[in-house]
């Protein structure tokens, strides 16, 4: 009787991320102990897995993963392989992962019909100059297969692409314009935190729901977590405590200040509505070949979105490791998230319990 679903992940010493999803894993044990039961865990390089119960397999694989694990992928390949050859679903595939960049990204959405900045490839300086001109300051350079801001280059001027130490970029290049999505909410919400910051919402696809994950303000293009807002009240609530200063009245003082209050409003709204156009995110899933994916996208005045990328390894931090966890009710939306997960594992055991995995 196939009545398992076999998850895949890196094993120790291999991916980005040990342990990738545990907690996820931990919650349904604790919470859908007659679920936890049907669920399987196989790490790479632990030896062959066993398929011979299995009812789907998913993987939680880091991506380019043909070219940065090679032998995982060739140890991926082979359990998909012989769950297609059984007829058994198979979940963010091998070869969808294998190794597919931003530029590849950028090309299939875009023929998706999903609004996303054009990006292309640069092999040296004077391709750089090509795009320079077709596409007009400032560029955004970044590491093709790459999900991290580390290496991130913003060229504004002839003169920053002249000065630019090209060897110090990461590995195969991707250009594309800078979008500076300030300028259209200083029309429209001027005075307010859109106006003011660039931003990055974050959309989790997990097999045909969608689950709002997060929203970072920034003052610099490139957001993220280490850039945001949220990371600034952090530092100097680490700075307090460092020097013995953090107690309950200071704490409360460090997380006063408009902007940060303003950042946390925003994003509770975002965690907490339902997600707006899903169909929209599910076909960006779609024409990446992804069931799995982390997107990160801004919005505009209007409803109207733009996505930046996918990341089918996107990292989902535990109630404990979440940065201010506790001021953004972490808890909240993790259990949002578990359910989701939840909820795509009782599909693939029961269709009828869920709708089937996105059509290829």
């Amino acid at each position: 009787m196939r009545d398992k679903i076999l998850i895949v992940r890196h094993g120790p010493g291999r991916g980005r991320i040990p342990g990738y999803g545990q907690h996820i894993l931990d919650w349904i044990e604790a919470e859908r102990p007659n679920l936890s039961s049907h669920v399987e865990l196989h790490e790479t390089g632990t030896g062959p897995a066993d398929l011979g119960d299995v009812a789907a397999v998913f993987f939680w694989l880091a991506d380019p993963l043909q070219i940065k694990y090679p032998e995982c992928y060739e140890e991926a390949i082979a359990i998909q392989q012989e769950a297609e050859r059984r007829g058994c679903p198979v979940l963010n595939r091998p070869t969808s992962l294998a190794k597919y960049g931003k530029a590849i990204q950028s090309q299939r959405l875009s023929e998706a019909g999903v609004p996303t900045p054009h990006a292309v490839r640069v092999r040296d300086r004077a391709d750089l100059r090509d795009h320079a001109d077709e596409f007009g300051y400032p560029l955004l350079l970044r590491g093709d297969q790459s999900f991290s801001s580390e290496g991130t280059v913003i060229v504004k001027t002839d003169r920053d692409l002249d000065s630019m130490v090209w060897a110090k970029l990461p590995g195969s290049v991707v250009a594309t314009p800078l979008i500076d999505i300030r300028s259209e909410f200083r029309k429209t919400a001027k005075g307010t935190l859109w106006a003011h910051c660039f931003h990055k919402k974050r959309v989790l696809v997990i097999g045909n729901q969608c689950v709002a994950d997060s929203l970072y303000f920034s003052r610099t293009p490139v957001v993220g977590q280490e850039s945001s807002i949220y990371a600034r009240v952090y530092r100097r609530q680490i700075w307090l405590r460092r020097r013995g200063r953090l107690g309950r009245r200071a704490a409360k003082y460090v997380g006063r200040g408009r902007t940060f209050r303003q950042a946390l409003q925003y994003e509770r709204a975002f965690v907490e509505s339902p997600v707006p156009q899903v169909d929209l995110f599910l076909r960006a899933a779609s024409a990446l070949e992804l069931d799995f994916a982390g997107i990160d996208f801004a919005s505009l005045p209007g409803g109207r979105v733009i996505l930046w990328e996918a990341n089918p390894y996107p990292y989902i931090p535990n109630v404990t490791s979440n940065l201010l966890s506790r001021s953004r009710r972490s808890a909240e939306k993790l259990l949002g998230i578990y359910q989701a997960f939840a909820k795509c594992f009782e599909g693939l055991l029961d269709p009828d319990l869920a709708t089937p995995v996105l059509p290829r």
